[in-house]
């Protein structure tokens, strides 16, 4: 038994290689192990360094090449995206709160009334692109429980967050990943997918602060 666990595990973290293998060996629990993984990494802050973003890309090229539903998958993807966030929420809201802030004085009154500040303006959108930054898609939702974000804008935004991340991330992946030139530079895909999003973002802010400079 024990070696049935290390072998699925090790299989989950090297997904690129073993995620065909995955749903071939259990076809019928593949939707809960992906569920976990995306749950998990956002969700649980140790586990933020779990696949993400080239983890929904396989698993859309994975996809394509089945027999399995691709609807199920994106149900599967986004409930968990979002079902994460709210653990994270509630674990800042409460841990987070009692362990950090009360007991390690962490953050310092100064930064947290800073983050405070920034959740409560850019919040909303920050949690539309924060799924795509590694790390940062763990940390953004504890802290805005830290921070006592208010409860229904997070959610409103991190549901759209969700929906967007696995949309675009397996769709590309169900439509484009079985071609060999982006199976085989699959991280050089990523970066450069996360690079467009980033550079929309800062040309969106540029224009923003020109007109109000004009």
């Amino acid at each position: 038994m024990m070696d049935y666990l290390i072998q699925t595990w090790q299989m989950v973290l090297n997904f690129d290689a073993h995620l065909p293998d995955l749903v071939f060996m259990h076809a019928n629990m593949v939707y809960l192990i992906v569920f976990g993984v995306i749950f998990l990494q956002i969700g649980v802050l140790p586990f933020f360094f779990l696949p993400s973003n080239p983890f929904l890309f396989v698993c859309g090229a994975v996809w394509a090449a089945s027999h399995l539903s691709l609807s199920l998958l994106l149900i599967v993807l986004t409930a968990a995206a979002i079902l994460g966030n709210l653990c994270g929420y509630g674990l800042g809201k409460t841990l987070g709160q009692i362990f950090f802030v009360n007991y390690l004085k962490w953050p310092n009154q100064t930064t947290l009334d800073k983050t405070r500040v920034f959740y409560h303006k850019h919040g909303e959108k920050g949690f539309l692109f924060c799924l795509f930054l590694p790390v940062v898609r763990t940390i953004a939702p504890f802290l805005a429980g830290i921070t006592q974000m208010v409860f229904y804008k997070f959610v409103r935004a991190a549901s759209a967050g969700s929906a967007l991340w696995v949309l675009t991330c397996v769709l590309m992946g169900y439509f484009f990943g079985n071609i060999p030139i982006i199976m085989h530079h699959l991280g050089t895909f990523t970066l450069a997918g996360l690079a467009v999003v980033l550079l929309v973002v800062i040309c969106k802010k540029s224009w923003e602060y020109f007109n109000k400079l004009n």
